[in-house]
């Protein structure tokens, strides 16, 4: 896909005042893009501030060391985004997982830039730099600081690294590209520390978590001769551990790793009327078009849906719908 750099560098040169955001619950991904791009922003004297929806989870505050993140709320942070001239989107080209937030960008007449990795099949924005065919937003906020000559720090080349470490799965998922690996060496060139990073982002686990993910395991459902496993995380789990939502990070995966396994369902119970749905393929059977169809999106091999229906409901569509990819 051949992007047109030029119109957001032309963004950049013309305004001073900018906000950033990205999806309600941020990954790696989300995060280290924002923080890499504010970076350069920064070095460039132009004024910037991250806001989100959601905190940044306990595994990711090293990207973040001196609280600059700020968490969304309407009576402090309005005026910031009345103020911004410019408005950048990150890792996502989705109005609705960016709750708050994106309903303010949505109806301002300030020009608005995405940048996304994930199919989009409508214009998102006045400026969309969106590519699913790259390992991460992070690879894409790379290529634009190398088209923009930036000069890379410390913090951006971790932020850099951490998106596409965390997209790829810690490089095992089928989006980890020669490309993605070239960058990831020139990233350790510049000077990054990838078994720090990688111990921030994976080895920082919370009794709670780790006591959610062993009810999980032991209520995991078999269907379809062993091929497709789903698991419910409901309210009442989250409360017996003590664990936060983001503590289900990276779970929809686990499953993936049971011999014959080619599906995995994560259903979160969110609210009574509202649940979170994430699907993972191993990579034959595409199940993006599962997601599309209920609403959401995503990776051919890796989508998310928010279906507002109640938990079992919720099992009942989705997997009426799953199984048939079997057949």
């Amino acid at each position: 896909m051949k992007k047109d750099w030029n119109q957001v560098k032309r963004i950049i040169d013309t305004f001073e005042n900018f906000v950033l955001t990205t999806h309600v619950n941020p990954d790696g991904d989300g995060l280290g893009s924002e923080i890499a791009l504010a970076e350069y922003l920064k070095s460039i004297g132009k004024h910037v501030t991250i806001i989100n929806k959601s905190p940044i989870a306990y595994n990711y505050l090293f990207l973040d060391p001196f609280h600059e993140i700020l968490v969304y709320d309407p009576h402090q942070h309005q005026s910031l985004l009345e103020a911004a001239e410019a408005f950048f989107i990150l890792d996502i080209s989705d109005w609705e997982r960016l709750r708050e937030v994106g309903q303010f960008i949505q109806a301002s007449p300030k020009p608005k830039i995405c940048i996304d990795h994930h199919n989009c099949p409508y214009q998102f924005t006045d400026i969309d730099i969106i590519d699913a065919s790259v390992s991460s937003t992070g690879e894409l906020v790379y290529e634009l600081l190398l088209e923009l000559k930036a000069p890379f720090n410390k913090r951006m080349a971790e932020a850099i690294y951490t998106c596409i470490l965390t997209d790829t799965g810690s490089f095992r998922f089928s989006n980890t590209t020669p490309r993605a690996h070239h960058i990831v060496a020139e990233l350790i060139q510049k000077g990054v520390n990838s078994r720090e990073i990688y111990q921030n982002v994976y080895e920082q686990n919370s009794p709670s978590k780790m006591k959610l993910l062993g009810l999980i395991l032991q209520n995991l459902n078999f269907e379809c001769s062993d091929r497709l496993v789903w698991f419910n995380v409901t309210q009442q789990m989250l409360a017996q551990t003590r664990a936060a939502s983001w503590d289900t990070e990276g779970f929809a995966d686990f499953p993936r790793s049971i011999q014959g396994v080619e599906i995995s369902l994560m259903f979160i119970e969110l609210e009574r009327s509202k649940t979170k749905v994430s699907f993972r393929s191993k990579g034959k059977i595409p199940l993006n078009s599962v997601a599309m169809k209920l609403g959401g999106g995503g990776h051919e091999f890796a989508s998310g849906a928010l279906l507002q229906y109640p938990l079992k409901d919720c099992n009942k569509i989705v997997l009426e719908e799953t199984r048939k990819l079997f057949k």
